[in-house]
């Protein structure tokens, strides 16, 4: 991580292959977030809520990536304006995680999703004015609290994605490779997974000075990379969630019948811990 100073900190990258690398970081993130938001609002239905927290969690997001266009004073002031939408989103896409788990939780489970991400709120309060401070005024608490963002953004949505593949494994007693084969729909989203959790990786690496960058503190690409393919999961399952439960709750049955040898309507109740309606996934 280059030498900190309010010069370096106000203004955009001075090294050339600086500059490019997060111009082109924030192209990727814009662009990609934009795609997604036509796709999400082509599909979205107005009577789902959780659609329309996605059309907003990739609104707020899609501002934080044009400040490169800018010198001081104005690129510290867009920067930090432009987080603040950043960091609602990135709560907003913790709450779209828990609404799309709920059904599989018990009602304590979800006491403590949101209980836990409601604490974490005064952090982001702290990051807001430690980047304002540090992108304006050349003061050093972001340097500290960069190093904490990861832990109060990354937990919630990690543990949804966990809970949503051990919830289908166990009550439909489905292994991963078969549930992708049912539903590619999941492989997609599994891959988008695994893609975001080791950028993650890379960019608490980075923070931590694991990897050494040229890019100033405070705007390494890598939490793009992994917030972008994190989108990409609420988009890819958006209107093909229900469809993908309904081809596994099919696929369930007919596996019962087929080793029971019973007849097919005998075997068309779902197990009792999955909720009694498809439709109350998205609710």
């Amino acid at each position: 991580m280059n030498p900190v100073s309010f010069d370096t900190a106000a203004d955009r990258p001075k090294d050339l292959d600086g500059l490019v690398l997060e111009a082109w970081g924030q192209g990727l993130l814009v662009g990609a977030l934009v795609v997604m938001l036509v796709l999400t609002a082509s599909n979205m239905k107005r009577s789902k809520m959780l659609h329309k927290l996605i059309v907003l969690e990739l609104l707020l997001a899609a501002g934080h990536g044009a400040f490169i266009f800018f010198h001081k004073p104005v690129y510290g002031w867009y920067l930090s304006i432009t987080a603040i939408g950043l960091n609602i989103s990135y709560t907003l896409h913790n709450i779209i995680a828990w609404i799309k788990i709920k059904p599989f939780l018990p009602p304590w489970g979800s006491r403590v999703f949101l209980g836990s991400l409601l604490l974490a709120q005064p952090y982001w309060l702290l990051e807001t004015y430690a980047n304002f401070s540090f992108f304006n005024q050349g003061k050093l608490l972001f340097l500290k609290t960069r190093f904490l963002e990861p832990f109060f953004r990354e937990p919630w949505w990690l543990y949804a994605s966990y809970a949503l593949c051990h919830a289908i494994n166990k009550c439909y007693a489905l292994s991963l490779p078969t549930l992708i084969q049912v539903s590619p729909r999941f492989g997609i989203m599994l891959i988008l997974m695994c893609l975001s959790v080791g950028f993650i990786i890379i960019d608490i690496c980075a923070v931590f000075g694991v990897i050494s960058t040229a890019l100033p503190a405070g705007i390494e690409p890598f939490w793009k990379l992994s917030f972008v393919f994190k989108c990409m999961c609420d988009t890819v399952i958006l209107d093909d969630f229900k469809v993908a439960l309904d081809q596994i709750r099919e696929h369930w049955m007919n596996r019962q019948a087929e080793q029971g040898g019973l007849p097919f309507y005998t075997a068309r109740d779902p197990p009792r811990s999955l909720p009694n309606r498809v439709d109350d996934i998205e609710s």
